[in-house]
């Protein structure tokens, strides 16, 4: 049977999930070196990385591809790097990365704090605030990183980088990422979307592909797609056609 095709669009946001089958950093030179091709790849590919969790036996990012082949060769290098690095071949990966579309509003925000929020919330173990190997510390002011490019939600949340870091810092305290973790964490295994039913009308024009999750074994309550998270419970959703731009 054919498989689908990754799921990307071009100038999107996208949850991203790669799993490994064995330890694929063992200490702080594996981190080090994955985040530095990261950041050195990502640039090369025309790929904007918002957030980002480096876990022992996964990695989760949130991009924006200008590209669709970007996206992929950029996954595709770090991948292939990590298994030279451990020794092995494409069986250290539980075969090919995963991921899920975000609209912004209000799904980008609540992803982004679920991937700094990802060691707890991921089994990794331990507080996230004292995880080095997230965006969490770049996000809150406490270690900036010139290579992380913010999306608009983020810029909006203050007019100042210390009232931006403030803010989000309360949106990890509360409840948005656990809230919204399972949800994400389904859309990115399911390769499907989180958005507005017009958001996802949207999306699967331009693929050509049902993007809604299966209704098989759960509630019977119309939530997962069309929810809004309490960030946002005011504005209406948006869409690329009314004007949901990227920032830098």
């Amino acid at each position: 049977m054919a498989r689908h095709a990754r799921l990307c669009l071009a100038g999107q946001a996208h949850l991203v999930l790669q799993r490994a089958n064995s330890t694929v950093f063992a200490d702080a030179a594996d981190y080090q070196d994955y985040l530095s091709r990261l950041a050195q790849t990502a640039q090369r590919h025309a790929v904007q990385v918002h957030g980002y969790a480096l876990l022992p036996q996964a990695v989760w990012l949130v991009l924006t591809p200008a590209d669709c082949a970007g996206m992929s060769a950029l996954l595709q290098t770090l991948a292939r790097c990590a298994s030279r690095r451990r020794g092995q071949g494409a069986g250290l990966w539980q075969g090919r990365f995963r991921s899920a579309l975000l609209q912004q509003r209000p799904w980008l925000l609540a992803a982004l704090c679920a991937v700094d929020l990802a060691p707890q919330l991921d089994g990794a173990g331990g507080d996230a605030a004292g995880w080095p190997w997230s965006s969490l510390a770049h996000h809150t002011g406490r270690q900036p990183c010139a290579w992380l490019r913010e999306a608009q939600p983020y810029w909006e949340l203050g007019n100042t980088p210390y009232a931006r870091e403030a803010a989000y810092a309360q949106l990890l305290a509360g409840d948005l990422a656990v809230q919204h973790w399972s949800e994400l964490s389904r859309a990115v295994r399911g390769s499907t979307a989180l958005g507005d039913a017009a958001y996802l009308q949207w999306a699967e024009q331009q693929l050509g592909r049902s993007l809604r999750p299966r209704a098989r074994g759960r509630p019977s309550v119309a939530r997962p797609s069309t929810h809004v998270s309490p960030i946002d419970s005011n504005q209406p959703g948006s869409s690329p056609e009314n004007g949901d731009t990227i920032g830098k």
